[in-house]
């Protein structure tokens, strides 16, 4: 084992691109070409028995200038269309994705681009009603190619690969339904959890106040340590993992043995580094950490596919492997402690937390006992089903395993900390149930990638733990908790506007709450427990504009959501 000195970190901030940029449409094919022959001149409304056509051309002008013609004014009056939703048409129309030709196509022929191009095609029919699936998927890759447009909603519609193109309105409208149906459900369970938080903060007892206040005194005693980075080798994986040791600070008498252990496991397109900052933080305080490295769905993996270097934006079995690579890199940690004398009675492997994020937090359930439902899978897999949970371009991907019923728990796994976790679809509710150790799940309310409510908020209830926690960051994305790396493993920068608003402060909260939640659980401090509650949160913690909430294990909503008043 070779040791890798602490690197202080500098230089431009660089986010590094993960699962959300799934669904904004990364990737593809090398195939590129010029305006087809055929192109699409006009735009078929279709409403049922009722039809109107729209050219491209008069939608060019009005994009250009702003201007509507007769025809276009005509449809205007008709569907009551006001100045403010023109302005919104116009700057859709003209509004331009940056997205290279190549990674556009080599998305679109992952099952993830497939998977999306089938629920578009929905509602965007060739003339004769037939399926626009690869037309529209020609359309998408011919208009990245096109140095004149780019990729615009326009542009897409002048790339048309046929004459014409039909908008079944019907379906459009069942889409907006469920759009207004899913946001409508998420915003009331983050309510719900808000003023829950709230409600329980503000029975903060003098003997609340006082726990928390000798708590937070002995938690600032406990910062005793620095750390060294070592690399630990695993056999069976290309990458070693990183290992933070903690090394008590000179003069303070504190204790370099028999540490508890929390092994991190990173999201789909990032790396081992990409926590190093909560890795840092619970080492100061004597936690030992292992960063592992998953290969098959780190940031290379992501470059391989923007290379057109394959076809997948990560294998199949990478659902299998995961689990069992944290599981690997367990047990040679074990063989380090047992045969390696600097390691020997460092590190106490009865012990054992983990934090997972994204593809991460499905990994981490799934060594904590989640088990994954095949039945559930399949059904909110379906071509039939409209789905608007962008998450399920990943987690479809696992209909496709082999033998997706093998165990993939691992005992030593004591304690876990998700961060926006994906596996709704993957585990269903019988899975979720066989989670029984502590639990915290953190979720964004912001977030598009793996949203909410049916990816945390709604799965925290399923889980029986008897000790479970679920934190909301208010205005939190999916991309607010993870690291900001500089170095080569970058394939795409994550836009300022997709990460949200203070990331530092979203980072801040899980160095918190990660550490007090594994203080209370994997060394059973029981002082800190009174450092997981709402009223430590909402009244010591919380900050603009992050707004951070706290639940305890306890049912989050007493009544069935009532319909949304826009679909009903």
């Amino acid at each position: 084992m070779n040791q890798v000195y602490r690197k202080e970190r500098a230089g431009e901030r660089r986010w590094q691109v993960r699962l959300g940029l799934l669904g904004l449409g990364l990737a593809l094919h090398s195939w590129v070409g010029g305006r087809p022959a055929i192109a699409a001149e006009r735009v078929i409304i279709s409403y049922g028995a009722i039809e109107r056509s729209i050219q491209v051309s008069q939608l060019e002008r009005f994009a250009d200038t702003g201007e509507l013609d007769p025809q276009l004014a005509a449809y205007v009056r008709l569907f009551n269309l006001e100045p403010g939703q023109l302005a919104q048409l116009r700057q859709a129309l003209n509004a331009s994705a940056e997205f290279d030709v190549v990674a556009v196509g080599q998305f679109l022929y992952t099952p993830q681009g497939k998977f999306l191009l089938k629920q578009v095609s929905r509602v965007i029919q060739t003339p004769s009603r037939q399926a626009g699936f690869l037309a529209t998927r020609g359309a998408l890759i011919l208009a990245a190619a096109d140095p004149n447009g780019g990729l615009t909603l326009l542009n897409v519609l002048r790339h048309f690969p046929s004459e014409g193109l039909r908008i079944d309105v019907a379906r459009g409208l069942a889409v907006v339904d469920l759009l207004n149906q899913t946001l409508g459900e998420s915003s009331q369970a983050i309510q719900a959890i808000q003023v829950q938080s709230a409600a329980a903060a503000a029975q903060l007892s003098p003997e609340g106040q006082l726990a928390i206040a000798q708590a937070l005194a002995q938690l600032e005693t406990e910062r005793l340590y620095s750390a060294r980075v070592f690399d630990l080798n695993v056999p069976g994986l290309q990458e070693p993992a990183d290992l933070y040791l903690p090394e008590p600070l000179p003069g303070t008498g504190a204790s370099p043995f028999n540490r508890p252990v929390v092994v991190i496991s990173h999201g789909l397109g990032s790396d081992r580094g990409s926590f190093a900052y909560l890795a840092e933080n619970l080492t100061e305080f004597g936690v030992a950490v292992v960063a592992v490295e998953h290969p098959g769905s780190n940031a290379r993996q992501l470059s391989a596919l923007l290379e057109g270097q394959t076809n997948f934006v990560t294998p199949t079995e990478e659902f299998i492997d995961r689990p069992q690579q944290v599981t690997l890199t367990l047990d040679a940690l074990e063989r380090q402690v047992r045969i390696n004398p600097a390691f020997r009675n460092r590190m106490n492997l009865d012990r054992v937390g983990i934090i997972g994020q994204s593809f991460g937090g499905y990994t981490a359930l799934a060594l904590a006992g989640a088990t994954i439902d095949s039945v559930n899978l399949g059904s909110q897999c379906s071509p039939t089903t409209l789905n608007l949970n962008l998450s399920l371009l990943l987690q479809c991907q696992a209909t496709l395993l082999i033998n997706p019923g093998r165990s993939l728990v691992d005992p030593r796994i004591q304690a876990v900390f998700v961060m926006n976790p994906v596996g709704s679809a993957l585990f269903g509710q019988s899975g979720y149930a066989q989670v029984k150790v502590p639990v915290m799940v953190v979720a964004g309310s912001a977030d598009t990638v793996a949203p909410a409510f049916p990816e945390q908020i709604e799965p925290f209830d399923w889980i029986t733990s008897p000790e479970r926690y679920l934190a909301l960051i208010g205005n939190g994305s999916h991309f607010s908790v993870i690291g900001d790396e500089i170095g080569p493993n970058q394939p795409i920068p994550v836009p300022p506007e997709i990460i949200g608003p203070r990331p530092d402060i979203a980072q801040g909260y899980m160095e918190l709450l990660s550490l007090i939640f594994f203080k209370a659980h994997l060394e059973e401090q029981l002082q800190y427990r009174a450092l997981l509650q709402p009223a430590f949160i909402e009244n010591f913690v919380s900050a603009d504009p992050l707004p951070l909430s706290l639940i305890e294990a306890q049912p989050l909503l007493t009544e069935p959501l009532a319909t949304p008043a826009a679909v009903r």
